[in-house]
């Protein structure tokens, strides 16, 4: 085989080189269009860095490539210690010399072989075998030959395998969520498992070989997602299977980031993120783009070091405040065609990595980043979720080659997405764009109108003038248990927000009925009351007035006034203000932070909406 690109037909729409392809990579970003709000998205603070592990990976191609045995390579996602997803047709992938045969089996502790697939490599280098489904349990042991090449994975568990992507409230990791240390102390499962895909722009091998599937223990565990790790441990808890967690974002990335150029193509919504990277990198040399980058990343390093000397001088400061004593993050990067930050950047060099590996659905948390145009949210992440299910349907490797179509009847693997919390940067909270409500209402819609799409509420878990809220806990309980309802049938699990069934205008009056609201009741006013107030404290209280409800109400004029609200017997909330005599228009938490207090028995809150 050739150790140069490889290419095979896509999800993207187009033939794809990143596959195991062996490409130079540096770290950048594209620039970002002026929004009405201030807003820096950018990395999660403490993440780890996406240029330090690229750096790192340049000094280890001398190293022993774990994923490579003479012609014979398999995809980078295959590791010691993986966990393989149970009860499903398991895809192993790589690349190899064109028409030779891949036997891939897997055997346990006594040598006996459990499962076995043979295929041949195709004309384009690349292959794909599937084992057959298997029950969770383990260890086994992976082996894939192809003639005298060959290539052994020890240590591999079935079971629950999720794929966590997104930006950077996805992105903040354990160490630096809150109660971190603790979380990471306790940690002591070694059947709860993840790998973080190396956070680049284009195929980076060597970075790649040095990312390995680890035990979800101390200390690597702070290092992992915090949202994916309380899933993972919220899963392992009610499962009783292994459970593995592909960790898959990088910060300040938009959702046009993660999907093929050819899908974009095909969309209004994401031309003007086209238009915007293509005017960007016009007449510029390589040359003088690195310099670019470079200058910037020096600029971003000492900010980053100053910000570490900040909180030793003062621990437990606030991002917020560190910034008013630093300035703000100089942010955003050049752009650049070697930026993990571009369009498609992310998609080319991590997505279409890890793709077909067998999942048993995904986890996405991002939207921060599209502030900017709102409206064009709902597109995106329709397209999004219907590229990503062709690109893991096993039968959806022979898509065309120019434009991105959906494979017929493909598999709908579930997605769980997280709607957007509560935020506004401090300096615009007396003139709210009410940008993010746009997009919540997108997510909202997105998921009411898609199959195996759900969404879990999140207004009562952000923080004024942070846009990486610490609580991750929180967001990743609620994650699984919406998992374990909608996915692992379990009724027990509490997994439903109260959402709006129906409206009804009568005089001056509007009467709003809720579904899943037993229970309904009044919760703090925002989410920093909500956070000390103890569950139901204000169940007694059956009225909240203009200004405290979160409702508002308007007539034919379109001028909204916050609205009194009460809590009628059987799960209808009667609405009104006094300075609209007829209103014909309602809404409830349709502010970037605002009140939101009206809460079920089970203690979620209520989606925000706008009729």
């Amino acid at each position: 085989m050739s150790d140069t690109d490889v290419s095979r037909p896509t999800a993207s729409g187009r033939s794809s080189s990143s596959q195991l392809a062996d490409v130079d990579s540096t770290a950048a970003s594209p620039g970002k269009e002026s929004a009405p709000m201030a807003i820096v998205t950018g990395i999660a603070p403490g993440a780890s860095g996406v240029v330090e592990s690229i750096r790192q990976s340049h000094s280890r191609h001398d190293r022993h490539d774990r994923t490579v045995s003479g012609s014979l390579r398999v995809a980078a996602v295959f590791s010691d210690r993986m966990v393989l997803q149970r009860d499903r047709p398991i895809a192993v992938f790589g690349t190899g010399t064109p028409d030779a045969k891949v036997v891939v089996s897997l055997s346990d502790d006594h040598g006996t072989v459990v499962a076995e697939s043979a295929t041949r490599v195709a004309d384009s280098s690349y292959w794909t075998a599937a084992l057959p489904a298997l029950p969770a349990g383990g260890p086994y042991q992976l082996n894939v030959s192809c003639e005298t090449d060959s290539l052994v994975f020890r240590d591999v568990l079935l079971g629950e395998v999720w794929f966590a992507g997104g930006q950077s409230n996805m992105e903040l990791e354990v160490h630096t969520s809150a109660d971190g240390d603790a979380a990471i102390a306790a940690a002591d499962d070694p059947l709860l498992r993840f790998i973080n895909i190396p956070k680049v722009g284009q195929v980076d091998r060597a970075a790649e070989a040095a990312a390995t599937w680890q035990p979800a223990m101390a200390p690597q565990v702070g290092g992992m997602s915090a949202v994916a790790y309380y899933f993972g441990r919220r899963l392992r808890e009610r499962l009783g299977v292994p459970v593995g967690i592909i960790d898959c974002y990088i910060g300040g990335t938009s959702i046009t980031c993660w999907m093929g150029r050819g899908t974009l193509e095909t969309s209004d919504a994401a031309r003007p993120y086209l238009e915007e990277y293509d005017r960007a990198i016009a007449g510029k040399s390589m040359e003088q783009m690195r310099k670019e980058k470079d200058g910037w990343q020096r600029t971003f390093d000492k900010w980053n070091a100053d910000v570490e000397k900040t909180k030793r001088k003062h621990p437990g400061i606030s991002q917020p405040e560190i910034d008013r004593i630093l300035g703000p993050c100089p942010w955003p990067p050049p752009v650049t065609p070697f930026s993990e930050r571009r369009v498609c950047a992310p998609y080319e060099g991590m997505v279409e990595r890890v793709a077909p590996y067998t999942v048993a659905g995904f986890l996405w948390y991002q939207g921060e980043e599209d502030e900017a145009r709102a409206d064009g949210y709902g597109e995106l992440l329709r397209l999004l979720i219907d590229s990503w299910r062709a690109l893991w349907d096993l039968d959806g490797y022979g898509l065309p080659s120019v434009g991105y179509q959906p494979v017929e009847n493909a598999g709908r693997a579930p997605f769980l997405v997280v709607q957007l919390p509560q935020w506004i940067d401090g300096r615009m909270a007396d003139d709210d764009p009410r940008h993010w409500p746009v997009i919540r209402a997108a997510q909202y819609e997105v998921s009411r109108e898609l199959d195996d799409v759900s969404l879990i509420c999140t207004m009562d878990c952000g923080e004024f003038d942070n846009i990486h809220p610490l609580d991750k806990q929180t967001v990743g309980d609620r994650l699984a248990d919406l998992a374990l309802h909608d996915v692992y049938g379990d009724d027990t699990a509490a997994a439903d927000s109260p959402e709006a069934a129906d409206v009804r205008f009568e005089g001056h009056e509007v009467l709003v009925t809720f579904a899943h609201a037993d229970g309904l009741h009044w919760k703090g006013t925002t989410p920093d009351t909500q956070a000390t107030a103890k569950p139901c404290e204000d169940c007694e209280i059956e009225l909240r007035m203009q200004g405290t409800s979160g409702f508002e109400v308007a007539d034919d004029d379109g001028v909204w006034s916050d609205a009194n609200a009460q809590i009628m017997d059987d799960g209808t909330v009667r609405v009104w203000a006094d300075a609209v005599r007829e209103p014909r228009h309602v809404r409830y938490a349709w502010r970037s932070w605002g009140p939101a207090p009206l809460f079920n028995r089970e203690g979620l809150p209520t989606f925000p909406f706008m009729r």
